[in-house]
């Protein structure tokens, strides 16, 4: 194959062809597009002050990212017809797209917050009106993402890292155990369904999250640190949100 063929049948395909699977190549792709984005954010927007990393800026992140993954969700369940326009990695630029406004117009992040929270009132009823909901995943989801609400509004970066592994993992177990249910990371299905043990995957992952903030927390400067632990918060919240609304629905 040359390598446009390489590049369509690892990165192209998997995404217009609708075969949801992660495979090494896009995989780690992803991943060092992911991180070098916050890369970017820091030396662009945090280290010269252009943004703080505050209660606003967290909120504002959050309930985008909500915003997003609520339709995400419906094609999952099969509610609307799919779209590769909201898979990875397009759903994440459609966030950072939607996210530049808080970048660039840092001093009216509070009163995009206002906007984004009036767009979510507004989606939320035709995401669960007329649907079955999962009373244990709904009452878990309700009480987990208070504490994410109350961490973001306190500004605890350093549990949120921490947080958001806890509370993809959360979600993802239920999904697996209750529901069922494959990941689509090839590397997790080989743990989970070869090994019989989804609980060493996300302890190697959990263990892993707390050893970088951990040493985040200790040697490297605040501004770095928080870019880090908002980093960490984020890989594992994604992932999680989206998880948590299937299992509520599905």
């Amino acid at each position: 194959m040359n390598l446009y063929q390489i590049f369509y049948q690892y990165f192209i395909y998997p995404v217009i062809g609708y075969q949801y699977q992660y495979n090494i190549y896009n995989t780690f792709l992803y991943g060092l597009l992911f991180v070098i984005g916050f890369i970017l954010f820091y030396y662009l927007f945090v280290k010269n002050k252009k943004v703080i990393i505050d209660r606003y800026f967290l909120l504002d992140l959050i309930i985008l990212t909500l915003i997003f993954i609520i339709p995400r969700v419906n094609i999952d369940l099969g509610y609307t017809i799919k779209t590769y326009l909201l898979f990875t990695p397009l759903l994440e630029l459609w966030i950072l797209i939607s996210f530049l406004p808080v970048l660039f117009l840092y001093k009216y992040r509070k009163y995009y917050l206002y906007i984004l929270l009036a767009i979510l009132i507004l989606e939320i009823p035709f995401f669960i009106f007329g649907r079955p909901i999962n009373l244990l995943p709904f009452l878990i989801f309700i009480l987990l993402f208070s504490i994410l609400i109350y961490l973001s509004y306190k500004e605890k970066l350093f549990y949120l890292s921490i947080f958001g592994e806890i509370y993809e993992a959360i979600f993802s177990i239920i999904s697996i155990y209750y529901f069922n249910l494959q990941s689509e990371h090839q590397l997790l299905n080989i743990i989970i369904f070869q090994y019989n043990n989804p609980l060493l995957f996300y302890g190697l992952k959990l263990s892993l999250t707390l050893f970088i903030a951990l040493y985040t927390k200790y040697y490297l400067k605040d501004d770095l640190g928080n870019v880090i632990y908002l980093m960490l918060f984020y890989l594992g919240f994604l992932p999680g949100l989206r998880n948590s609304l299937i299992d509520i629905l599905i």
